[in-house]
């Protein structure tokens, strides 16, 4: 039973932030809220499933990606066609290798640990959600998901 009301736990926390993707019409909907949400669904208790630790992962990440595309790969987006080999694929891969690196290093130095992180970090420098407004909105919606799951009950193991 535990299984189906966390699955339900975290469809409503993604529906919560897909309700407000459709609303405005802005990206509120992105591949590490998945992870995030189950997270928060599964294991409500833990360290890496607190708010400080949810916003402050997503907030390093989002720095992070902004900072390493900023400086080394601007204009790019690793969904459009680039040459192997060429130096704007080998900048868009440095900017992944950096985000990471940063994020994970912000992470452990500030204690805010939330290893979906790391896929908000890369979603920033790969081009996908890259610029600063698109960075905000990446963190209203954390703040977002984190609200919601603060009012909903949890399912107990």
């Amino acid at each position: 039973m535990f299984s189906v009301r966390a699955g339900a736990h975290a469809g409503v926390l993604l529906a919560v932030t897909g309700a407000a993707a459709v609303l405005t019409g802005r990206p509120f909907l992105f591949p590490s809220l998945g992870p995030s949400a189950y997270l928060l669904a599964t294991t409500p208790d833990a360290a890496v499933s607190q708010p400080r630790n949810v916003l402050g992962g997503h907030a390093i990440g989002v720095v992070a990606g902004l900072l390493a595309t900023t400086l080394l790969s601007p204009g790019l987006v690793v969904i459009d066609p680039i040459a192997p080999l060429s130096p704007e694929m080998i900048r868009l891969a440095a900017s992944a290798v950096v985000s990471v690196a940063l994020t994970t290093g912000g992470m452990l130095a500030t204690g805010y640990e939330h290893a979906p992180a790391c896929a908000t970090t890369l979603i920033v420098a790969l081009g996908l959600l890259s610029t600063p407004t698109e960075g905000a909105i990446v963190l209203v919606a954390i703040a977002v998901l984190v609200a919601a799951d603060a009012v909903l009950p949890h399912a107990r193991a």
